[in-house]
């Protein structure tokens, strides 16, 4: 009796699923409420134990950690997508993270998405993560906000690096994991055997009978949602060739490509030290997405610090990975460098 490969992936997933946040006290609070049906925006705050015993007035760094899932599934705190070397990351450093959700496709577009992700920019400068520890009774932590770390996997790391060239000056750094760059590639455009993590081509019929809201009502808000929900359909609209349709074509704000050329024609090319790592046999994210993005980047801003890591593997291959795996260490040798230095104390003058 043959296996089914997407049995198999979920299996592998449900493997990962452990207690990965024990470590931590875990806070959720809304960033944002969509007004036209009133659903609330969600963001987890993770606080290492060893924190909350800590001396009063402690000012901590902060990772702001995106998730995954081709923007159409997967949440803030889907355990088998959250990489443990992120975790002890933080331990190691007495980091707070902070893991916001997002509305995700095709109910939403690209644009709601960015939007999200400003809004809880805003929200995190206005106080917010602040706000909901004093209201947990956790005083003595104080978020460090002029020193973030931005942090995504996949579709996550798409909106970290979307983030960093918003917001250049207000991040000290930027890891990105087999992120989600070349949007306007074949791969997300035209429909082709393209096997993803061992899991042949769904049909496309399961998304026209997802969007059956397009003839009705307006669509539902969705935020969250955990494999094996909604990983089909992201999987099809991928191996369909109907990203787009769905993401959006039009905006170029949508693309982290013609994004950084603006950028070069204006003039304005600082940005934060960048690592960016990558499986060389990636079935779904290809790799040459981040090749061509870094290999961009060191033509319009060769002053920049951008570590670019390729080793064999696919999607997710730094499951087993930790602050001590040779590669790893040393891209974020150079992020913590930028990441943790105290800022200048110009009192003086």
């Amino acid at each position: 009796m043959s296996s089914n490969p997407f049995f198999d992936l979920m299996n592998a997933l449900s493997s990962l699923d452990v207690d990965k946040f024990q470590s931590f006290k875990i806070l959720t609070t809304k960033y944002k409420k969509i007004e036209q049906n009133n659903v609330g925006i969600l963001t987890d705050i993770l606080i290492p134990y060893n924190l909350l015993k800590g001396p009063n007035n402690q000012k901590c760094p902060v990772i702001v950690r995106i998730h995954g899932g081709f923007l159409v599934t997967g949440s803030s705190r889907y355990a088998p997508w959250f990489s443990t070397w992120i975790l002890e990351y933080a331990l190691e450093n007495n980091a707070i993270i902070v893991s916001p959700n997002y509305r995700l496709l095709p109910e939403a577009n690209g644009k709601d998405i960015l939007d999200d992700m400003n809004t809880f920019w805003d929200w995190l400068h206005a106080g917010g993560a602040s706000q909901c520890l004093k209201e947990a009774g956790h005083l003595n932590i104080i978020p460090d906000i002029g020193r973030i770390l931005l942090l995504g996997e996949s579709a996550g790391g798409y909106l970290a690096i979307q983030l960093a060239l918003s917001y250049p000056s207000l991040v000290r750094g930027v890891v990105a994991a087999y992120p989600m760059l070349d949007l306007k590639a074949p791969f997300y455009k035209e429909s082709f055997s393209k096997p993803i993590v061992g899991v042949p081509n769904m049909p496309n019929m399961l998304i026209d009978e997802h969007i059956g809201f397009k003839s009705g009502p307006a669509p539902p808000t969705i935020t969250a949602a955990d494999p094996p929900e909604r990983l089909k359909l992201a999987f099809s609209m991928v191996q369909n060739g109907r990203f787009l349709e769905f993401f959006g074509h039009d905006n170029p704000e949508l693309f982290p490509m013609e994004r950084v050329h603006n950028i070069a024609m204006s003039g304005k090319q600082k940005l934060p030290p960048i690592f960016i790592f990558h499986g060389e046999q990636d079935s779904a994210v290809p790799v040459d997405g981040s090749r061509q993005f870094v290999s961009l980047l060191r033509d319009v801003y060769p002053e920049g610090e951008i570590q670019f890591h390729v080793q064999d593997g696919d999607h997710g291959f730094d499951v087993d990975a930790s602050l001590k795996t040779p590669w790893l260490a040393n891209g974020l040798q150079m992020i913590s460098k930028s990441w943790l230095k105290s800022p200048v104390d110009l009192s003086h003058l």
